[in-house]
This record gives C-alpha cells, sequence and structure tokens, in this order.
C-alpha cells in the first residue's frame, strides 16, 4: 500500500469515527418533553426512553430525607386535579428553591406500572418576579416617579 493510500483509509476511519460518536451523542441527549397528562397516556411507547416532563409540586406530598439525599414527592399538571399525579423520586440535593406549588421540570425515565418517575435532573422554574409591576391609579403617560413625593406631570 502506498503512503497516500495509508492517509486516505486513516482519514475515512477517523471521519467515520466523528460521525459515529456524534450521532451516538445526539442519541442519548435527545429526550422528549411532556406533560403529567401526556407521560401517563404515551407511557407504552417511552420504556426505557429518557423524558422530560413538567409539572407542579402538589403541596403536602413532599417528602425529603436529607440525611440519604432522598426527595420524594408528586407532581401534577399546573391545571389539573390533584388525583392524577405522578409519583416522582430524586435521590441528589434539593434546590433552594424547591417548595409545594411551584413548577418543576425533571429529567429521567418512568416506570407505568408503579406510577414512578426517577428523576435523574431537577430544574424549579423561576417565578415571575420580573414582570413589570401594574402601575397606580393616577399614573399618566409622560409622569415622573418621585420617590417622596410620588408621581408628578411632567411639564
Amino acid at each position: 500500500m502506498k503512503k497516500n493510500q495509508k492517509f486516505l483509509v486513516a482519514g475515512i476511519i477517523i471521519v467515520v469515527a466523528i460521525i459515529y460518536l456524534v450521532f451516538m451523542g445526539v442519541k442519548e441527549s435527545g429526550v422528549y418533553f411532556m406533560t403529567v397528562a401526556e407521560l401517563k397516556a404515551d407511557h407504552s411507547r417511552l420504556a426505557g426512553e429518557g423524558v422530560r416532563i413538567s409539572g407542579t409540586v402538589i403541596d403536602g406530598s413532599i417528602e425529603d430525607d436529607v440525611r440519604n439525599l432522598n426527595l420524594n414527592f408528586n407532581i401534577k399538571d399546573e391545571d389539573g386535579p390533584d388525583s392524577s399525579f405522578v409519583r416522582v423520586t430524586y435521590k441528589d440535593v434539593k434546590p433552594d428553591s424547591f417548595k409545594p406549588d411551584v413548577q418543576v421540570i425533571l429529567e429521567g425515565k418512568y416506570d407505568a406500572a408503579n406510577n414512578l418517575f426517577k428523576a435523574t435532573t431537577l430544574l424549579v422554574k423561576c417565578p415571575s418576579r420580573y414582570e413589570g409591576e401594574v402601575p397606580p391609579p393616577d399614573y399618566k403617560p409622560g409622569s415622573k416617579v418621585d420617590a417622596v413625593e410620588g408621581i408628578k406631570n411632567a411639564d
């Protein structure tokens, strides 16, 4: 085999290896994003697949074992009934903003037989604290706000 042919074969092998690694990485990181109702309805198609779900933590369902880093709770769709829930188990440090009635996004696998979602990632949605406040009733566009005296009309 000539030197040029060896480089060509080596180059082809490297390109094929890179394509394979990229394909496998994309396949492993690709997950379905669903609501609780969609997860429960489509569970047979998702057996063994990674899933990302969104839901609201049900008040009174949180069991936090800080010593063993076990967190168990129920989630439901934001506007769904409490009776249509999924039990979640998460084994890691609980986020500081985790509390009842907060929106969460979970990644993991669903065990339909036990209605149990084994989460590997737990993200808490930020509250909408950055939305603008409603202006006072006496506010007029073009007015200036004085921290001490309140609203003054711009003249």
